[in-house]
């Protein structure tokens, strides 16, 4: 099987990689021998004045070579000289004096280490190599904290003289709840309101820790958890025709309901250049892969890490423990397809002053039902100049049940020709990129004739966009920023095929192809009245052709203002939103002949208005709170009654803990 010599040649790579790694380890140690042997020959030879015979014992070597001696007490004065140098040979070691070659120096080296193996190797008191942090750390936990970085409240914390030689824990407690309810009018003509009977509202607690060089030592460790507590909501119908049915679930996600998320837990062990990581993990360099799992990292060099993990696929899109390991099925016959999927992959990341990014491949293997999925992907961003910075991401399938595709593409450059101008372009291309027993798990694969039912098959479609943007400072230190960016996207055609009773032939549905514009405006200014942060945007979307993208075509105009708050703690943001939507194929009358005439017969206008305040109790507490006001009206194009205006309020509130 391809897939089995890959997984083949990739465990010889690694070995063949590693073993001169390991040969220069045993060969570092006998040139170090070498080296304190040469080292002792020319101390022998070449006796340093200041650090071998100090004053005094120079004057008792002289007397006593009068009184015929034989000379044995040199012997025991050159190791007492060792234990306790006299004063010049400790001045000349502060100003670097390079005359003392002796042993003495590699002693008192390796002992200003404080015992930490970490910055230097026992046996032969040489620094080892610093190798790349892939555990999405900012910097070792030895780094200093700059003047930016005491502002932050989410930011790695830097080790003590309490903390070095134990655990360094660091973390963050966060609680968040969101409430949103409507209200409005009676429909025309049918009981019920026009709004939702349901408010949706929920709680949501996430806890993450670190646990860095636990007692000392090499080990690390990661907990980041969440909890969501959601309200259950009317039952069906009841608010349109007051008829009891199933409880509604409101939270958005993958099924609603409470979520009890597991995000990360892993163990690592830190070597000298090898990692070794046990646990749920994301690997955020391959593609970032939520896997149950183990994964090895083994440092080439300073610039150069090779990686290879393997475990099981949780399922995609799972927000709780509940579904992360669900039954799978076949979307074509709904036949299972068993609950795991098996993953591993390999590739490498570098890290240069000017570049970092990483490569690899990697394979997704269900156990039944479907064929193994085999991708490759890459990510980096180099900074060519300090003018120009380039970026990409990559994912391209070589093999799986739907053929080989660029499924995934997102590459850009940002050029600052000065300090006042700035110039970004971009393009993304997204597909799904899943395999099909997952896409498949929760679609309905039958029905009849008189059922409504659009879960019958996967369709796969490739989204494109092309961006590109300029912004400039203008003014006494840059108080005006003017921003001007249009963009381009577009969807493919695709043709349905409806679900007919057996014997009958099904009529293809053909949805043409979508695409259009948009164009985007802003200007800000800085430093308005009362030093405060006033700006104004505005975006405008057209269609291309008959279809716009997304069959509608919008425009919103936004304005708002923020400050500092007096006291230095925080900040407040208000803003005020105006925006209309068009169904661009209104005017057309719905017919089951023609089903690309039933995409939209409204056009909408939506009024918000509300602010933010984002206030910092104390280095260790800070809090979010945001509530927003805002009406929807619907008119509808063709020769009906207008729905009533809906009223809309939410609010959300966030408290953090970090420790």
């Amino acid at each position: 099987m391809p897939v089995k010599r890959w997984v083949l040649a990739a465990a010889l790579g690694a070995v063949v990689i590693a073993s001169p790694a390991w040969a220069k380890k045993g060969g570092n140690q006998k040139a170090d021998k070498d080296d304190d042997d040469d080292s002792d020959d020319d101390d022998k030879k070449k006796p340093d004045a200041k650090a071998k015979k100090p004053e005094a014992k120079a004057k008792k070597a002289e007397a006593a070579k009068k009184k015929g001696d034989d000379g044995d007490d040199d012997d025991d004065d050159k190791k007492s000289d060792a234990k306790k140098p006299d004063a010049k040979a400790d001045a000349a070691k502060k100003k670097g004096d390079d005359d003392d070659d002796s042993g003495d120096d590699d002693d008192d080296s390796s002992g200003g280490f404080k015992g930490s193996t970490k910055n230097v190797t026992k046996d032969t008191g040489e620094t080892p190599m610093v190798k790349q942090d892939l555990n999405g750390h900012d910097m070792g936990a030895r780094k200093r904290t700059t003047q930016f970085e005491k502002d932050r409240f989410f930011v790695d914390k830097s080790d003590t003289d309490k903390t070095e030689k134990g655990t360094l824990v660091q973390g963050s407690l966060t609680s968040s709840s969101f409430l949103f309810h409507e209200s409005g009018g009676a429909l025309v003509g049918m009981a019920g309101s026009e709004a939702s009977g349901d408010s949706r509202m929920f709680t949501d607690l996430r806890l993450q820790t670190d646990f860095r060089h636990i007692s000392g030592g090499r080990w690390d460790a990661r907990i980041d958890g969440r909890i969501r507590f959601v309200n259950s909501g009317a039952t069906d119908n009841e608010s349109t025709t007051g008829a009891t049915g199933p409880t509604t679930n409101l939270q958005s996600g993958l099924l609603g309901g409470n979520e009890y998320d597991l995000r990360e837990l892993w163990l690592i062990r830190n070597g000298e250049r090898t990692d070794v990581t046990i646990g749920r993990q994301y690997i955020t360099d391959l593609a970032a892969l939520k896997v149950d799992g183990l994964r090895v990292d083994y440092a080439s060099s300073p610039q150069l890490t090779y990686l290879g993990f393997a475990g099981l696929l949780p399922f995609r899109g799972s927000r709780s423990l509940t579904t992360d390991y669900i039954d799978l099925k076949n979307p074509t016959d709904g036949t299972p397809a068993g609950q795991f999927i098996g993953t591993g992959g390999f590739g490498a990341a570098y890290r240069t002053s000017t570049a970092y990014g990483a490569f690899g491949g990697v394979t997704e293997v269900p156990l039944q039902a479907e064929q193994p999925r085999v991708f490759g992907t890459a990510n980096g961003y180099w900074r060519v100049n300090p003018k120009l910075d380039i970026y990409h991401y990559a994912l391209i399938d070589l093999i799986s049940s739907y053929g080989a595709q660029l499924t995934n593409l997102t590459g850009g450059i940002n050029y600052k020709p000065t300090q006042r101008l700035r110039m970004t372009a971009s393009y993304n291309r997204v597909d799904t990129e899943t395999l099909n027993i997952q896409a498949g798990a929760y679609l309905d694969t039958g029905g009849n004739n008189t059922t409504v039912n659009n879960e019958t098959f996967i369709a796969r479609l490739a989204t494109n966009e092309a961006r590109g943007s300029i912004s400039a400072g203008l003014g006494d230190l840059e108080r005006f920023e003017v921003t001007v960016a249009a963009a381009y996207r577009s969807r493919p055609g695709f043709t349905l095929i409806p679900f007919v009773n057996p014997g009958t032939t099904p009529s293809p549905i053909t949805i043409n192809a979508a695409k259009g514009y948009e164009l985007y405006g802003s200007f800000i200014d800085r430093h308005s009245f009362g030093d405060s942060r006033v700006g104004v945007d505005a975006v405008e979307t057209f269609s291309s052709g008959t279809v716009a993208f997304q069959r509608d075509e919008v425009f919103a105009l936004r304005g708002f203002i923020s400050r500092e708050l007096q006291s230095g703690k925080g900040e407040w943001e208000a803003e005020v939103v105006y925006s209309t939507t068009k169904d661009t194929n209104s005017g057309y009358t719905c017919t089951a002949a023609d089903v690309a005439s039933c995409y939209g017969q409204t056009n909408g206008t939506v009024i918000s208005a509300g602010g933010a305040l984002y206030y910092r109790l104390n280095r260790d507490w800070f809090l979010i709170g945001q509530a927003y006001l805002s009406q929807t009206t619907l008119k509808v194009a063709m020769a009906m009654a207008d729905d009533p205006s809906i009223l809309g309020l939410s609010g959300y509130f966030r408290i953090a803990y970090r420790f």
